[in-house]
């Protein structure tokens, strides 16, 4: 009888198919709302890893422009022996940097020694829109030949330095704080480019992930504005522009 009557006990006591089927469910979401959090602070993460490098690779690129155009227009033909300017005209000589040769929306060609060789590099930015990898902007370095510099040069040599640019206005020119209007270059408007004293950069990136919770590719935008410490060659019948 004692027997009987503890196994009835125990029966009562017990979990019926439907309670366990609701722990089971409510396990489920618990876990499922623990993963998705889990799974969104991830995303969110590489999003905003993505982001910094982004901004890092677009704040490198930057410094890298502004420490060569502080170098256009070095040697001009004062800092050089005039014996090895055997060129006429002087500006395409391979001796001596004529600064600033071209600048456009998307385009800055400029000469200068910027990697303290002694050997005058032309150089030029140039913005891609289409191709792998691209709207891209691109940067050319190649040591300058006797020969026109904005003709006569070695075919460029591009490498993408920044992916993902949305804006095509990127480059500005200014005169003693008037904006120059785009394009000039040192064959049509010499007396402009002679002028130009400050360059500004601007440009608007996109990242390559989508951002989970917008749900858009975040953007960002870097300026900078670079003050020339050297003259330009590019009036016709000025050595530099300075004098």
């Amino acid at each position: 009888m004692k027997q009987r009557h503890l196994s009835r006990h125990a029966t009562a006591s017990g979990f019926s198919l439907l309670e366990l089927m609701i722990v089971v469910v409510l396990v489920l979401i618990v876990t499922g709302a623990i993963f998705n959090v889990i799974n969104l602070t991830t995303a969110r993460s590489a999003t905003e890893q993505t982001k910094l490098d982004m901004f890092q690779e677009a704040r490198e690129f930057m410094d890298q422009m502004s420490r060569d155009l502080r170098q256009a227009g070095y040697p001009n033909p004062r800092n050089v022996d005039q014996t090895v300017l055997i060129q006429d005209p002087i500006k395409n000589d391979r001796h001596a940097a004529v600064g600033i040769v071209k600048i456009d929306d998307g385009d800055l060609w400029f000469e200068g020694d910027v990697d303290g060789s002694g050997q005058v590099s032309v150089v030029r930015y140039h913005l891609e829109p289409t191709g792998n990898n691209c709207p891209c902007l691109k940067r050319s370095q190649l040591a300058k030949i006797d020969g026109d510099p904005l003709n006569g040069q070695t075919t460029e040599a591009y490498q993408i330095e920044v992916q993902g640019v949305l804006n095509t206005n990127i480059f500005k020119a200014y005169s003693s704080a008037a904006v120059v209007t785009l394009p000039v270059n040192i064959t049509n408007n010499d007396l402009t480019v002679s002028a130009i004293d400050t360059v500004q950069a601007t440009l608007t990136l996109h990242a390559a992930n989508i951002d989970p919770q917008t749900h858009v590719k975040p953007v960002t935008t870097l300026v900078t504005t670079i003050r020339l410490n050297n003259c330009s060659q590019a009036a016709i019948g000025f050595q530099t522009s300075c004098q």
